[in-house]
């Protein structure tokens, strides 16, 4: 009895688990480039806001690692190149994720963008930065996670791209 009940499971489970991945894997990928590509795109309407937050509130001296620096805040030229370049990241990658092209390499580059979050921007071992963590960051974490363990499925231009044994 207990046999006949695991092969109809294993019957399920190898029916459905085909149909479903690809669009879990859409999903997925839609869902966290919309969060990284809303930034981007604020970002991008104002490169100076982007530099202030780099250099007034991201790298200012009330953060812990700014502190071990013994810096107050980082020169302008640099708070620019790095707003420019989180602008670039946070609009590029979450398109590349979107039509799945390049997917566990974009998931991987917003991986890095998050985990500069939660070290450096909202520390997890603060208030704010553990409430985040637990609120956001985490599913973030866990999200690209998924992504790069499986790569793009079938709604993907990875899975078309790939060479077919």
């Amino acid at each position: 009895m207990i046999a006949k009940i695991h092969q109809q499971i294993r019957k399920f489970e190898t029916a459905i688990a085909p149909l479903l991945a690809p669009f879990a894997d859409l999903f997925l990928r839609i869902a966290i480039a919309q969060v990284f590509l809303t930034s981007g795109i604020t970002k991008l309407k104002d490169l100076g806001g982007a530099a202030d937050l780099f250099q007034y509130e991201w790298f200012s001296d009330e953060n812990w690692w700014m502190q071990l620096l013994g810096a107050e805040e980082i020169p302008r030229f640099l708070a620019t190149i790095l707003g420019g370049l989180a602008a670039a990241g946070e609009t590029v990658l979450p398109v590349l994720l979107i039509i799945g092209l390049f997917t566990r390499f974009a998931a991987a580059g917003l991986m890095v963008m998050t985990l500069v979050i939660v070290v450096l921007v909202y520390p997890i071992w603060t208030e704010t930065g553990l409430a985040l963590w637990w609120s956001e960051h985490m599913w973030w974490v866990v999200i690209l996670l998924a992504i790069m363990a499986f790569g793009g499925q079938k709604f993907s231009i990875d899975y078309w791209l790939k060479p077919k044994e």
